[in-house]
């Protein structure tokens, strides 16, 4: 029994390691500035740096359901400013410092798609075809176009940032993969000390 009741705290710690793990996308090369030439990220944390002479990163990222995207940027080396956009390169919210210190933090409501997050060293600004500009921090004015690049209008600090997504369904009435596993072995442990008992 003791060898059993061992095996399945074994599962379900690796269960919560394994549901708590996660991949990061490493920037690959030096990501482009322009919305239509962005890397495609395939995890929910970004690492990428931004270097001398960089005019800001912008990632492609693809939903699968709506929630509430909460987005934070740290670095110990530059002063983060990020924008989301969407499929249509719409400017939708950006924010410079809300994360504490130099760190930027914002949540959106999205439906399942495509978006855009731009990252750069204050200050950062989104210009769409005539070159209006809007400063990435809150929401971009009504005149503002769809958004062809990002572009830093002062001297760019150097260094290494890293972009933490998270998706907050807004229906939870389906469990995460991980969580529907973890239910069931604890029913299964259940079961097993039923079992030894009758």
């Amino acid at each position: 029994m003791k060898s059993t009741l061992n095996k399945l705290g074994a599962a379900i710690a690796l269960a919560t390691v394994m549901a708590s793990a996660q991949a990061a996308y490493i920037e690959s090369g030096d990501a482009s500035n322009f919305l239509a030439s962005a890397q495609l990220a395939t995890d929910m944390t970004i690492q990428g740096t931004i270097g001398q002479g960089d005019a800001g990163d912008v990632y492609k990222l693809v939903f699968g359901s709506a929630g509430t995207l909460t987005i934070l940027a740290t670095s110990n080396q530059i002063d983060t400013n990020i924008g989301l956009f969407d499929a249509g390169f719409n400017a939708l919210a950006g924010d410079d410092d809300s994360g504490g210190g130099l760190n930027s933090l914002m949540s959106y409501a999205i439906g399942a798609g495509t978006y855009y997050i731009g990252i750069g060293d204050y200050a950062m600004y989104a210009f769409d075809a005539s070159n209006q500009g809007w400063f990435l921090d809150g929401l971009p004015p009504a005149s503002l176009g769809a958004v062809s690049y990002i572009d830093n209008l002062t001297g760019i600090s150097s260094g290494a940032y890293t972009l933490s997504l998270s998706l907050q369904p807004l229906n939870n009435s389906v469990p995460e993969p991980a969580t529907v596993g973890l239910l069931g072995l604890g029913l299964l442990g259940m079961g097993m000390l039923r079992r030894k008992a009758a």
